[in-house]
C-alpha cells in the first residue's frame, strides 16, 4: 500500500448531518417578514375585519352578478303582483305599489351605492391628497392659505351645503352627480390628517437624503411621502366609504338625492310611508344599508389595527 493510500485511510469519514440538529434549526429559525407581510397577516387574523370583508364581497358579488340571472328587472312592472309580500309569485322580497320587484331594486340600489362610493372616494382622495401634500411639504404661506380655506369650509354645515347644491343643480341628482357633490365636500379631514403627518415626515433623514441626491419635489412627495402615509390613506378611504353611503341615504331621504334612478337611500325613503302596512319596503333596504355600512366600518377598523405596529390584539 502506498503512502498516499495509507494517508487516505487515516482521513476521517465525512460527518453525516444530524437530523435532530436540522429540525431544531428549522423550528427556531426566524424568517424576517416585510412590513407589507406583517400588515397582511394582522388583517387576516382579525376575525371581525375578515368577516366584514367576506360579507361585503358576497353582497357585491350577488348584487352585480345575480341580476343577469334573476327573472325580474329592477324596472319591470308586474300588474298581477302589486304590493305583495315576500315569496309571492316568485318575488323573493315582495313588490311595491306598481309591481316592481323589491329584491331586484335592492340589487340595483347596491350597484348605484357602490358607484357613488367609488367616485366620491376617488375625488375626495385626489383633492385631499394634493391639498395635504402641498400644505405640509411647502409650509409657509402655502400652508396658511390652504388651511385657512379648509377652516372656512368647515365652518359651514356640510349637510346644508349639499342640500343647497343638490337643489340648485337638479341635473346632478343622479348617482354620478350625487357622488360628485359628496366628493367635492368630503376631502377636508383627509387634507388635515395628511398635512400633520407630512410636517413630521419632511424632517426625516430619508427626505433630507433625497434632497441631497437632487430628487425633485414631485418625486419626493409621491415616491417617499405618500408610501409612508399609505396606512392612513387606506383607513380614511374605508371609513369615508361608510360615511358616503349614509350621506347619500340622508340626502335622498330629505328629497335631494337620486331622483331618476334607484339607490338604497331612495328605497328607504320611498318605504317610510308604507312601513306600517308593507314593512318589507322599508326594513329590507334599511337592513341592507346598515349591513353595508357596518361591513365597511369593520374593514376600516381592521386595516387601522393592522397598520398600527403598537397594536397587541392581533399578532403578526
Amino acid at each position: 500500500m502506498t503512502t498516499v493510500e495509507k494517508a487516505a485511510d487515516k482521513v476521517a469519514p465525512p460527518q453525516t448531518a444530524d437530523p435532530l440538529h436540522e429540525q431544531v434549526e428549522r423550528e427556531f429559525t426566524v424568517k424576517a417578514r416585510s412590513q407589507r407581510e406583517q400588515v397582511f397577516r394582522r388583517f387576516v387574523r382579525n376575525k371581525q375585519a375578515m368577516g366584514g370583508l367576506i360579507l361585503f364581497l358576497a353582497i357585491l358579488a350577488i348584487c352585480w352578478i345575480y341580476p343577469y340571472f334573476y327573472r325580474f328587472g329592477f324596472n319591470d312592472l308586474d300588474a298581477t303582483s302589486r304590493s305583495v309580500g315576500p315569496g309571492t309569485n316568485g318575488h323573493v322580497l315582495g313588490t311595491e305599489g306598481l309591481g316592481r320587484d323589491l329584491f331586484a331594486n335592492i340589487m340595483r340600489g347596491v350597484q348605484r351605492s357602490t358607484l357613488i362610493i367609488l367616485i366620491a372616494v376617488a375625488l375626495s382622495l385626489t383633492i385631499g391628497l394634493l391639498v395635504g401634500l402641498l400644505a405640509g411639504y411647502y409650509g409657509g404661506w402655502v400652508d396658511n392659505v390652504l388651511m385657512r380655506l379648509v377652516d372656512l369650509i368647515l365652518t359651514v354645515p356640510g349637510l346644508v351645503v349639499l342640500i343647497v347644491v343638490a337643489s340648485n343643480f337638479p341635473n346632478l341628482r343622479s348617482a354620478t352627480g350625487i357622488a360628485l357633490i359628496l366628493g367635492l365636500f368630503g376631502w377636508l379631514d383627509l387634507s388635515r390628517i395628511l398635512r400633520s403627518q407630512i410636517l413630521g415626515l419632511r424632517e426625516r433623514e430619508f427626505i433630507e437624503a433625497a434632497h441631497a441626491l437632487g430628487a425633485s419635489d414631485i418625486r419626493i412627495m409621491f415616491k417617499h411621502l405618500v408610501p409612508n402615509m399609505l396606512g392612513s390613506i387606506i383607513v380614511w378611504g374605508t371609513l369615508a366609504a361608510a360615511t358616503i353611503v349614509l350621506a347619500e341615504a340622508t340626502l335622498t331621504y330629505l328629497g335631494f338625492g337620486v331622483a331618476n334612478d334607484t339607490s338604497l337611500g331612495k328605497l328607504v325613503s320611498d318605504g317610510v310611508s308604507a312601513a306600517s302596512t308593507r314593512p318589507w319596503l322599508f326594513y329590507y333596504p334599511g337592513l341592507m344599508l346598515v349591513i353595508i355600512a357596518l361591513c365597511i366600518n369593520l374593514i376600516g377598523d381592521g386595516i387601522r389595527d393592522a397598520f398600527d405596529p403598537s397594536n397587541k390584539r392581533v399578532r403578526a
